[in-house]
């Protein structure tokens, strides 16, 4: 089977890491894949594992069929020139590619599955959807259970299915918090709740006045939108604080952390938050009903969003007890261990493909 793996920028960039290991799972079963990326942005894998092709992620809206008719052409030469079969499949990650994908699904005759991974973009697809017409060969892949449940409840007829993104869990836990070494809390989000952020950051600024040798790192995307470094001097912490460029694709120095923080309910997955659970990173968030990945007591400790003193309650307890420490670091690589292996997400990915694509192409409209 050959496949197309379709990524906007933003995503491409975000969970390059989780991308690099699809691909090479599913090259591991002998899928041919195709990495479709924006002009500029570098390959997963150095692009050693799979063949590469560009297309233009903007433009106008009447340029988007010959856009896909582009690309189109670039990926039957390739099938012609290597005497490899169409690609039967186009995966699409990111929704401002969703629109291309669906054409570019209709140039190669192919079926299109795309990847919904957060509440907010349930809406989008139940256009494309009905864009498509609700025929078959169009299919939504939830690497969440609880967006799976209502999308399939919600809109009768469309293909759904549930593959959970996968990590890997690390043989031993990172040791954390260290006595000796300053400590370092890193605050990930994207800023959108304002008021969740601000009674976070107070909660921290609480622990770090008791704590002189504690650091702050923050997304600086969320703390320009929260203004948080206005927040940061008033409570007399802003020497404290770094902002962090694109934490999720800088995840290596985030990883290196003592304690990962999210302020906001977003419903969203990220596999930051999991690799930081693999790896023995404790995690500490906002309670978000969207999340299936966060179980309290289980996978990382819950707080009510814009709790101030939950948090700061459950803050000092994760930094002034091991034992709490320790049982939460265990539980949480257990459960990334058990629920979300590499090996599952290529399985269910591929039992995805071989759904979408048994079915009879999509039919365009015209």
């Amino acid at each position: 089977m050959r496949v197309v793996i379709l990524a906007d920028r933003k995503f491409a960039s975000r969970e390059r890491s989780m991308l690099a290991r699809l691909q090479v799972g599913l090259a591991d079963e002998g899928v041919r894949v195709v990495q479709a990326l924006p002009d500029g942005v570098e390959p997963t894998s150095g692009g050693m594992l799979s063949e590469v092709v560009r297309f233009e992620e903007a433009g106008l809206p009447l340029s988007l069929g010959w856009r896909a008719a582009a690309t189109a052409r670039v990926l039957a030469d390739g099938a012609k020139g290597s005497q490899a079969e169409p690609p039967e499949v186009v995966h699409a990650f990111g929704g401002l590619v969703w629109g291309f994908g669906l054409a570019l699904a209709e140039k190669l005759d192919a079926a299109l599955v795309v990847e919904v991974w957060r509440t907010g973009m349930e809406p989008a697809m139940h256009r494309l959807f009905a864009k498509s017409q609700g025929r078959a060969g169009l299919m939504a892949l939830c690497p969440d259970r609880r967006i799976a449940e209502r999308l399939g409840t919600q809109v009768p007829g469309m293909s759904v299915r549930h593959s959970p993104w996968g990590v890997y869990a690390g043989d031993r836990p990172r040791e954390v918090l260290r006595p000796g070494r300053a400590w370092s809390i890193m605050v990930a989000g994207a800023g959108h709740d304002r008021p969740a952020f601000t009674a976070a950051f107070e909660a921290i600024a609480d622990v770090v006045r008791t704590r002189p040798d504690t650091l702050v790192f923050v997304d600086a995307v969320a703390a320009q939108r929260t203004d948080l470094w206005s927040l940061a001097a008033k409570l007399g912490v802003r020497e404290r604080v770094s902002l962090v460029d694109e934490m999720d694709a800088n995840r290596e120095l985030v990883l290196r952390g003592d304690l990962l923080v999210l302020p906001e309910a977003r419903g969203e997955q990220r596999t930051l938050v999991l690799e930081a659970m693999g790896a023995g990173m404790p995690v500490i968030a906002a309670s978000d009903p969207g999340n299936t990945t966060l179980i309290d007591r289980r996978s990382a400790l819950l707080v009510p969003s814009g709790d101030r003193a939950r948090w700061t309650t459950l803050l000092e307890s994760l930094l002034g007890d091991a034992r709490v420490r320790t049982e939460l670091v265990e539980s949480a690589r257990s459960y990334v261990a058990a629920e979300h292996r590499p090996s599952r997400q290529v399985s269910g990915v591929i039992n995805a493909y071989e759904a979408a694509a048994g079915k009879q192409p999509i039919p365009f409209p015209g």
